[in-house]
């Protein structure tokens, strides 16, 4: 009997979650209902879809992918976010309720990394093109 192969995030047994490609190129949330060992293929049932759309897809398939976006989102976990850019006292160009940028300083970054609390520095608004601080210089 044949094993079907080593794929990332995709478990082949009957049950098992996964996301699929039909036919006319959409993906939807499947299962797989059927293993067909000696055509190293599987069939698939589209959730909430009437089991007339079933399809058969061989195990390599490019159609068949994980659901670890869908399981990221259950379990709370998130992709690791970069260090934030700014911190307290960094000045910077904010964006009034004017929809305007004006000079301000960072007074408080949350533990998310985003300005709680900024402090406007001027009156005037800033009218030029605003260009992000580069890492070279100091």
């Amino acid at each position: 009997m044949k094993t079907p192969p080593e794929r990332s995030g995709i478990t082949f047994e009957v049950g098992a979650q996964l996301e699929a490609r039909d036919r006319h190129k959409n993906w939807y949330t499947a299962s797989i209902e059927k293993i067909d060992y000696d055509k190293e293929r599987v069939l698939i049932h589209y959730r909430q879809w009437s089991r007339r759309h079933d399809e058969w897809f061989p195990w390599s398939s490019p159609y068949l992918r994980p659901m670890e976006r869908i399981s990221l989102r259950r379990q709370g976990l998130r992709q690791p976010r970069p260090p934030p850019m700014f911190g307290s006292g960094s000045r910077v160009l904010a964006c009034w309720t004017d929809c305007r940028f004006y000079p301000a300083k960072i007074l408080r970054v949350n533990k998310d990394g985003e300005c709680e609390e900024a402090k406007g520095q001027s009156h005037r608004p800033f009218l030029g093109t605003c260009r992000a601080p580069s890492s070279t210089r100091r």
